[in-house]
């Protein structure tokens, strides 16, 4: 019987010890995670809209990133203009037949009039706000507070006092910490989905639909829009099983040393000034949102079991295929990636290491032929680094599957333990100890 360490608990987010801030150069088990704010295209026209956003609003969020939701959560496809080719509004849409891709071009225009609505709606501006805690009802009793901040990194509320922290190198070490390793890494993820039924397939129609989340009021004026669809019928008594093509476009709130610094001497404010809030709010070009890249990504499954309905069928489905294109994001982009600490050692009846266990799986991509850094978290200046310390591979048919409903669809009680994953030179073997982080290498 296999001998297991297992570390105590693994709560992202929790916070380090104040001696680890103390130490200079001290290996900390804490790591920063990446936050992601989800939005979704909302299609008034379809027929199914509103069945599918009364679905689509209980799906899961990647708990691997922070969420960092705001109050706009949907963008009404009517309302988007400026795509070429388009000129009655909305973006380029999937079409069934022989050609289901979009083209790249198509691609990115949609990109681009999202990232224009996007930011004349100030997501950016917004996402800092939830970062900073912004609250108030009149100009004259908002103010910020770092709490959401403390809470995500190891940082007590007097280090990031950021009045007093400008005035001391070791102060603004930490604010420049927060911002190069929380706020920077900060992204905006909005998928478009388009579905056939497995009825409709044979005439090769469609109906398109969106996912996640409430109604975006500044474009909308309300949530009148949610309700466009209500009148129709249980979209489970229509169709047997369906077919998707997810969409999906990424965002990176820009964030760095001067953006920062600007923010801290003339916006930030812990008591009520309605002065700093109000340039605050009228503050409409420094904080934006750039693109990164956009991803697709299809997945099918037109029968159902007697374990799930089929309003869970079209939720497992669709929040597969938003699953299948962040861990191809993931891939693309370094910024984007997740790390994931290990959880526990394995050992064989002699007391040698058989392998490594982290809480990632199948979601995130993991494949036996991917190549995977282990990593030490270094205090170094004030400022957090990463060094690789060992390269791991997983171990074929050992493989977490943590897929939406895959303990469901597979008929099995689960396995909650992860990912085992062996060391490719012994000689690191030693060095690799539960707290470290797993990343997939590039490539």
């Amino acid at each position: 019987m296999k001998k297991t360490i297992s570390i105590l608990a693994i709560i992202c987010g929790l916070v380090i010890s104040s001696q680890a801030q103390e130490a200079k150069k001290d290996s900390v088990t804490k790591y920063y995670r990446n936050s992601l704010t989800q939005l979704m295209i909302y299609h008034p026209e379809d027929e199914f809209g509103y069945d599918v956003y009364e679905i689509f609003s209980e799906l899961p969020k990647q708990d691997k990133y922070d969420d960092h939701d705001i109050t706009l959560r949907v963008i009404d496809n009517s309302k988007i203009s400026g795509v070429a080719g388009k000129p009655q509004g909305g973006l380029h849409r999937q079409t069934y037949g022989a050609s289901m891709v979009l083209t790249q071009a198509e691609k990115n225009n949609n990109a681009k009039a999202l990232l224009d609505l996007i930011n004349k709606a100030e997501v950016g501006k917004r996402m800092v706000a939830k970062w900073f805690g912004f609250t108030g009802e009149t100009l004259q009793d908002a103010h910020f507070s770092t709490s959401l901040i403390e809470e995500r990194s190891d940082y007590n509320a007097s280090m990031l006092d950021v009045e007093r922290a400008r005035y001391s190198v070791d102060g603004m070490a930490a604010l420049q910490n927060v911002s190069d390793e929380l706020i920077s890494h900060s992204f905006v993820l909005i998928s478009d989905m388009t579905y056939i039924t497995a009825e409709n397939r044979a005439d090769a129609t469609k109906t398109t639909f969106a996912v996640l989340g409430g109604v975006l009021d500044a474009l909308t004026g309300g949530n009148s829009g949610r309700r466009m669809a209500e009148g129709v019928g249980d979209i489970a008594d229509m169709f047997t099983g369906f077919k998707v093509f997810t969409h999906s476009y990424l965002y990176q709130l820009e964030w760095n040393d001067s953006i920062a610094n600007l923010f801290y001497d003339k916006y930030y404010t812990a008591e009520p000034n309605a002065d700093k809030v109000r340039a605050f709010l009228e503050d409409q070009t420094s904080f934006k949102v750039k693109y990164l890249g956009n991803e697709s990504a299809t997945y099918e499954k037109t029968t159902t079991n007697g374990n799930y309905s089929r309003e869970d069928l079209l939720q497992m489905i669709s929040a597969r295929s938003i699953d299948n294109n962040v861990a191809k994001l993931q891939k693309r982009f370094d910024a984007f990636r997740v790390s994931a600490p290990i959880t526990s050692i394995e050992y064989d009846k002699k007391g040698n290491i058989v392998g490594f266990r982290a809480l990632i799986g199948e979601k995130e991509g993991v494949a036996d032929d991917i190549t995977y850094e282990v990593m030490r978290c270094v205090y170094d200046k004030g400022r957090l680094r990463y060094d690789r310390v060992a390269v791991l591979k997983p171990v074929k048919n050992q493989i977490w599957d943590n897929r939406f409903n895959a303990i469901i669809e597979n008929d099995e009680d689960g396995n909650n333990a992860g990912t085992l994953f062996k060391i490719t030179d012994k000689t690191n073997e030693s060095k690799v100890m539960v707290g470290m982080l797993i990343r997939q290498i590039k490539g």
